[in-house]
């Protein structure tokens, strides 16, 4: 997918991407090591600072951090961009505000890149045998709704690709690409604490319950320890 928007867009160096709601680095981080300009945003402190530290272990430059939300991008002065990239986040953001506002702030050559995969998230429709665990024992914890921040979520009624083909970024393509992979316990545990719905301030005092919980749940399940599944990763790329 990254080689993907890098081709689509023809970034280089003289080209710069903004990594919206970029948490700890998984686009920015791969575009910079393509020598790809990135202005990687987040409202989470503690993503970029892990980031940042990310970055350094890899000795990778031409990421610029920024505290910031899809509001606050509108009054930070960024340079010309190429590409808006949005990983798993446009559905957070006022969607139709946003796309109005980049219009302004994408040079005519760009567009919207939208990526998200199919591991993370146990709310989706298809799911492995460890994810339908995972939510059970989430919604024994939590409750049977999906949390978020400090009350619960509702997905968009509109899928991105109406929002998008409303907007002046209306020439919308779609692609799928998938793969096999393998997780741990310890990886289907902190792949969870990392969403919106598992996270530590969701789960409060009952985090060590909940790693216990799905730690046993998934012993019994299997046994190994070991969980195959199928990544499926969707993007959407959005053009004038």
């Amino acid at each position: 997918a990254i080689q993907l928007l890098v081709d689509r867009f023809s970034l280089n160096s003289a080209t710069t991407v903004l990594d919206l709601g970029c948490g700890t680095g998984q686009i920015a981080i791969p575009l910079a090591q393509r020598k790809v300009q990135v202005v990687a945003l987040d409202p989470d402190a503690e993503m970029l600072a892990e980031g940042l530290r990310q970055q350094a272990v890899l000795g990778v430059r031409g990421i610029a951090w920024a505290l910031g939300t899809d509001i606050t991008v509108e009054s930070m002065h960024l340079p010309a961009l190429r590409v808006c990239c949005m990983g798993a986040s446009f559905h957070w953001t006022n969607r139709e505000r946003l796309l109005l506002a980049l219009n302004t702030m994408i040079d005519p050559v760009g567009g919207v890149f939208l990526i998200s995969n199919s591991t993370s998230s146990v709310w989706r429709e298809e799911c492995d045998d460890w994810s339908i665990v995972a939510k059970k024992v989430i919604q024994e914890i939590l409750g049977g709704k999906r949390r978020a921040a400090g009350g619960t979520y509702e997905h968009p009624t509109d899928r991105h690709e109406v929002v998008l083909r409303r907007s002046p970024f209306s020439r919308v393509t779609t692609y799928e690409m998938s793969s096999t992979i393998e997780l741990t316990i310890e990886e289907i545990i902190g792949l969870q604490m990392s969403t919106s719905y598992a996270s530590p301030a969701q789960l409060g005092s009952k985090v060590q319950l909940f790693q216990e919980s799905l730690g046993n749940r998934l012993l019994e399940l299997n046994p190994s320890g070991l969980f195959s599944g199928t990544l499926r990763t969707d993007v959407i790329v959005a053009t004038r």
